[in-house]
């Protein structure tokens, strides 16, 4: 009886080994597949950087919006962009204050996000006469050969759109007059509740008091005073046609650190407006930059441009 015992014990104790030889040739065997996986994507990488095209980096998630200097920004792919002053329509920048940009992207299948990063020795976020913030937009062309140029009739252009006040609007609070002359006075707004300065846009919850706020009441995007993200997006199809988008999915967050902005743009791939880019995973591409640098006056056309930057999306 204790031999056909050990017997049976010895059998399933052989069939136990024989599972976990097979669980740990599993597992070797998807660690190695990861592994040929890994360096095929990062030959690719370096074929595609060395071709000039930007590889968007896939991971298993993004890096957090909030946080542009995350460790993850680190190890992803990156290409240095010369920028070109835009001088073919008034109002043109006549001399260049912004070298380079640098781009780089992930997605994780769902998501897309990219960074972009310049030299800037003080940030500016704050407008008035003659006074501008700085600013960062990037562009995918909507219809095939779209200039870079924010695109022509009927080869339209999506460009997403950060600027450095609307940042600090949300990082410390809405940049009203007070912000740059603190000792301006104010007798009332007719219909604003409270007391002086009225900041907006607590003081100005009453409609009837948006008679002061003429671009906000008219419906300017620029001038919204309840935005929720520092970034807006638009279509254009050439110079003087940027139309803001009403739906907007993409956020975005800019931090100026040591002389550098870094500003990170996400959204999904795909969405459901025909206005948007649509990206898919082993999808090609290009994209388009600008910077404006505020302490050079950069505004409006005044600005800092690349032509299209192709790029590819890991799958």
């Amino acid at each position: 009886m204790r031999s056909q015992t050990a017997g049976i014990s010895a059998y399933f104790a052989a069939i136990a080994l024989s599972g976990l030889l097979v669980g740990g040739g599993l597992v070797w065997a998807r660690a190695e597949t990861r592994r040929i996986v890994d360096a095929r994507g990062k030959a690719r990488m370096e074929t595609l950087l060395a071709e000039g095209i930007l590889p968007v980096y896939r991971e298993a998630r993004l890096p957090p919006l909030e946080d542009p200097f995350a460790a993850a920004w680190d190890g992803a792919p990156a290409i240095e962009v010369p920028l070109s002053p835009q001088a073919i329509t008034m109002p043109m920048l006549e001399t260049a204050s912004v070298g380079t940009v640098l781009v780089q992207a992930f997605t994780d299948g769902e998501g897309i996000a990219w960074r972009l990063r310049w030299r800037d020795e003080a940030p500016d976020q704050n407008v008035d006469v003659a006074r501008f913030t700085d600013a960062v937009a990037i562009q995918f062309p909507l219809a095939a050969g779209a200039p870079f140029t924010m695109g022509d009739r009927g080869k339209r252009v999506q460009v997403l759109h950060w600027k450095g006040l609307w940042q600090k609007d949300l990082d410390e609070h809405f940049q009203d007059v007070q912000d740059l002359h603190p000792n301006y006075w104010t007798d009332l707004y007719w219909f604003a509740r409270g007391s002086f300065p009225f900041p907006v846009p607590s003081a100005f919850g009453d409609t009837l008091s948006h008679a002061w706020l003429v671009a906000y009441r008219a419906g300017n995007s620029v001038a919204d005073i309840h935005r929720a993200e520092p970034v807006e997006e638009l279509s254009a199809e050439g110079f003087g046609t940027l139309t803001p988008h009403r739906d907007a999915v993409t956020r975005g967050r800019g931090v100026w650190k040591e002389g550098w902005w870094s500003v990170v743009f996400a959204r999904p791939l795909r969405t459901e407006d025909p206005l948007d880019y649509q990206f898919r995973p082993g999808g090609k591409g290009t994209l388009g930059v600008a910077v404006w640098e505020g302490a050079s006056g950069n505004v409006g056309g005044r600005k800092h441009y690349t032509n299209w930057i192709p790029f590819e999306v890991q799958s």
